[in-house]
């Protein structure tokens, strides 16, 4: 449920976040007040990409997740793992708006220094993310623009997040690689496509699941009558169900999908389902003998 917030109206001149949304092309200044209203009074939320967009940019066709990692690659928030699972704060929170003393307390985990993730570490930061002008660090917010100093300059304030220049395609090319034991195979063009258009929907995080989830599926890595690995990224990355069901069997949730069918039936029936009694389909590329 969102609260009512009520900034400065400093905020409104901020120009990093004007830089922001200027180079990425996002809706990062409504998005980053409209977070407030989704905070605690700590400033921390939930690190919940679909959800936060439902509350803050309904009708907005866009994945969100690129809007928080865009916030998070400047520091403007920050984001935190307990438990396994993810958190966010916007570190100058209080300093935008005046505290409610009457509001109840954060039920949210603190965020502590070692538990911060960054964007090197989950999700390398999206092409169309990239900023224009290349930054070794990025900074937790300082005190902008707003008549006291640029960005990042804040006192005492270490940098959280590492700015990175990786590209996702070959990063998560190079994490399937590793993970398959395909040392051999070729980003192509073919494979490019595939991950580029994964990417609109997913973050890299979030493919690299996928990826590691098929790695765990006995079927598709061989365990099957003709003993043969479907693990490709045609086959990973073919549309959404299939990407879900992968992070699914990578966090151990995996669900049969027809009556009390096991895991590996629904493996087997699905691979029918797109093979048929034919040779494998074109798009199941990497298709080797167990």
């Amino acid at each position: 449920m969102g609260r009512i917030r009520t900034v400065k109206p400093e905020l409104f001149k901020h120009e990093d976040l004007f830089d922001l949304e200027k180079e990425t092309g996002l809706p990062i200044r409504t998005a980053f007040m409209g977070l407030f209203t989704c905070c605690d009074k700590e400033g921390r939320f939930k690190w919940r990409p679909r959800a936060l967009k439902l509350d803050i940019l309904p009708y907005d066709e866009l994945d969100f997740s690129r809007v928080l990692d865009a916030l998070m690659t400047r520091g403007f928030v920050v984001k935190y793992e307990v438990e396994g699972e993810f958190f966010g704060f916007i570190p100058t929170f209080s300093k935008h708006q005046v505290i409610n003393n009457r509001e109840s307390d954060s039920e949210l985990p603190a965020p502590d220094e070692s538990l911060y993730i960054s964007m090197t570490s989950t999700r390398a930061a999206r092409v169309d993310d990239a900023t224009v002008t290349p930054l070794k660090h990025a900074q937790v917010e300082g005190k902008g623009k707003e008549g006291k100093g640029r960005e990042g300059e804040q006192e005492g304030k270490e940098t959280l997040v590492e700015q990175t220049q990786l590209d996702p395609v070959t990063t998560i090319f190079a994490f399937w690689q590793k993970v398959m034991d395909s040392p051999k195979s070729v980003l192509d063009e073919k494979r490019k496509r595939l991950i580029v258009k994964a990417l609109k929907g997913y973050s890299p995080a979030d493919i690299c699941k996928a990826i590691r989830g098929c790695s765990k599926t006995p079927h598709n890595m061989g365990q099957n009558d003709s003993k043969t690995k479907y693990n490709g990224l045609g086959l990973i990355l073919r549309d959404a169900d299939h990407i879900d069901r992968f992070i699914r069997n990578d966090a151990g949730q995996a669900r049969a999908s027809a009556g009390n069918e096991s895991i590996e039936q629904t493996n087997e029936r699905v691979m029918r389902e797109l093979m048929g009694a034919s040779a494998p389909a074109g798009d199941i590329i990497d298709m080797v003998p167990a």
